[in-house]
């Protein structure tokens, strides 16, 4: 949404733009363009207003919240949805192995009043339509949140670095595991100050370390995020695509953010120590050695991927899973979003209320 959002405001089109956050977050959007887009409080009366009266409503995760309030899309509006993981390797909906009935229910609801389905090629479409239940027009537009990855990023980069104090001659690291749904964080064993020292050798240069955990443990940072000089808490930064677009490498588990992250062609690595028990527990939808990234279940073979790694060979595999998953992500995803939503604009009565609520 934030990327479709700056390409209408690039567009300078007439649209009134709301964007629903919650009161914690408001911190940490100092560099939001709040005299294009107006706030409002997820919970207030107001929302429910703008949420109600929108033409359009465009969101990147299910709406459960609103429909466990009784809040439903109203015949008259579109709904968009650019869900947050593409080529996703974990297992979601009704394809968990621990899926919850009720959850799945309300989940098919959500689903039967999307409008559109924004995917970034076959494999997407394909997972999304299972996903989704079928429900809603698929348009392969590729993801508007991947537009990042094709454009000059050296403003982006700037504001990176300054916003962490990062002297500019630093290379970074990201270490960005996903959450785990059982509360068994003792898969978060990264060794993370002996790591940072073998990819220095290996790579060359001056590295740091930016953490960045799941946004439901931003309460938990301290138990996870070692006190080091070289070891940075990433996780209350805003976007996690920007962090993405600046960093050198990055190293995850099963979080959809590397196949997103691959679109740089950077080093990206797969530490996870939990990985039968994950397997058996959430599914995963192929094998992890089947993508271009090694894997590691343990400190010592993580070290030994980085010391072994072939970069050509790991850009060449990366290339082939690309064209292997029909991915088309090409940095226009947000123009092609936007000319839908003109279309629905201009297709709709004059008198319509032209407001879009992401």
């Amino acid at each position: 949404p934030k990327y479709i959002a700056e390409e209408i405001i690039r567009q300078n089109l007439p649209y009134k733009l709301v964007w629903v956050v919650n009161k914690n977050i408001l911190n940490f959007i100092d560099d939001f363009p709040r005299d294009r887009i107006k706030l409002v409080m997820n919970g207030t009366p107001e929302e429910i207003k703008e949420t109600a009266t929108a033409k359009i409503i465009v969101d990147n995760e299910r709406r459960t919240s609103y429909i466990k309030r009784g809040i439903f899309k109203k015949n008259k509006q579109f709904y968009i949805q650019t869900f947050h993981g593409s080529l996703g390797i974990k297992k979601t909906g009704v394809d968990r192995n621990d899926s919850n009935k009720r959850a799945l229910r309300i989940c098919k609801i959500d689903s039967s009043q999307i409008d559109y389905l924004v995917s970034n090629g076959t494999y997407t479409t394909n997972f999304f339509k299972r996903m989704f239940w079928n429900y809603g027009n698929m348009v392969e537009y590729g993801h508007p949140r991947n537009d990042v990855f094709f454009k000059n990023n050296q403003k982006i980069k700037k504001k990176v670095y300054e916003y962490f104090k990062i002297p500019i001659n630093k290379k970074i690291v990201m270490y960005a595991p996903t959450l785990r749904e059982n509360r068994d964080f003792s898969c978060y064993s990264l060794d993370l100050k002996n790591v940072v020292q073998v990819i220095a050798k290996k790579f060359g240069g001056d590295w740091i370390v930016i953490t960045r955990l799941h946004p439901l443990l931003i309460n938990r940072r301290d138990d996870f995020i070692p006190v080091d000089s070289n070891i940075i808490d990433g996780t209350q930064y805003s976007d996690m695509q920007e962090l993405l677009a600046s960093v050198d490498m990055l190293i995850t588990d099963y979080s959809s953010c590397i196949y997103d992250f691959m679109l740089s062609y950077k080093p990206g690595f797969i530490y996870a120590a939990d990985r039968k028990k994950y397997e058996n527990s959430r599914g995963l939808y192929y094998p992890l050695s089947s993508t271009p990234f090694p894997v590691a279940e343990n400190n010592d073979e993580l070290i030994k991927n980085i010391e072994n790694f072939d970069y050509e060979k790991y850009k060449k595999e990366v290339k082939e899973f690309l064209k292997d998953k029909g991915c088309i992500d090409d940095g226009k995803a947000s123009q092609r979003v936007v000319e839908l939503i003109k279309k629905i604009i201009d297709n709709s009565l004059t008198n319509d209320k032209m407001e879009i609520n992401l």
